[in-house]
């Protein structure tokens, strides 16, 4: 038998279709489109990873780079990939968000997953990224929802009282839960509409110094009217007082804004 590990291409599609129908018994019409894949494999080549089984697709996850503040801990499956359209994927962002994982049920016994989760932790090194985040799924809740909460249910899980095929497994690959996410993926009927955001730290991680790694940027204007000056003195004087204002505010301010005349 012949495992190989690589990043998915659009030609895998076939296999991937199948696979993950065969994964999501319940949830086939969720299946994603080529189209999807096609845009995923373009905008971030190295977040989706394939393992074959002699040839064969037998595992994927589907991941995004996101600059997480943007979000925050309290956010849908539809809020974080943009509506389906992933546009919430950043070239600068500071996290690896993972939005799939699933493998053939054929193939479960390989523990290919835990080295999907691997490659990914690998990535979110070499790309020096915060941490890894997801929303997992609890597709056993449901069978345990009548008599216990979403937090006693993960309290049950982490305790080894209750298995759970998903958070079990993320766990046991030093996931840390986070809070419960609500409403987080509609059509996610045996969680009962639940998630748990689970997050993987970096400890390797080193903010770049020199850098603005915050998405929001402070833009300082001025409005310069047009007016007479009576001589070239008083032109400069006038100049004089903007630039002095700037300077004030730079020494006031941890982050100086970049500065604009606006003639009128």
């Amino acid at each position: 038998m012949q495992i190989d590990i690589r990043n998915l291409a659009l030609s895998d599609y076939d296999e991937l279709k199948e696979t993950m129908q065969k994964a999501y018994p319940t949830m086939s019409e969720n299946i994603w489109s080529k189209k999807s894949i096609q845009k995923l494999i373009k905008i971030f080549p190295d977040g989706q990873i394939c393992i074959t089984v002699d040839d064969k697709i037998a595992a994927v996850c589907l991941s995004l780079k996101v600059q997480y503040e943007l979000f925050g801990d309290d956010h849908t499956y539809k809020e974080i990939t943009g509506n389906y359209t992933f546009n919430t994927h950043s070239e600068t962002g500071n996290v690896l968000y993972g939005i799939e994982i699933f493998v053939d049920p054929e193939f479960r016994e390989l523990r290919l997953a835990r080295r999907l989760y691997d490659a990914r932790k690998e990535l979110c090194e070499k790309l020096n990224l915060k941490s890894i985040i997801v929303g997992g799924r609890i597709p056993h809740y449901h069978l345990h929802s009548a008599e216990l909460s979403p937090r006693e249910y993960i309290q049950q899980v982490r305790k080894k009282e209750i298995y759970d095929p998903v958070l079990s497994f993320q766990l046991a690959n030093n996931f840390l839960p986070v809070r419960v996410l609500k409403n987080y993926l509609p059509e996610d009927l045996h969680s009962e509409e639940n998630a748990v955001l689970l997050q993987w730290n970096n400890i390797y991680y080193s903010k770049k110094p020199n850098t603005m790694q915050d998405s929001v940027i402070r833009l300082g204007l001025v409005q310069w009217q047009m007016r007479h000056f009576k001589d070239i003195d008083a032109f400069f004087e006038q100049v004089e007082f903007f630039v002095n204002v700037m300077a004030d505010y730079k020494s006031n301010s941890s982050c100086f804004p970049s500065f604009s005349i606006l003639r009128f």
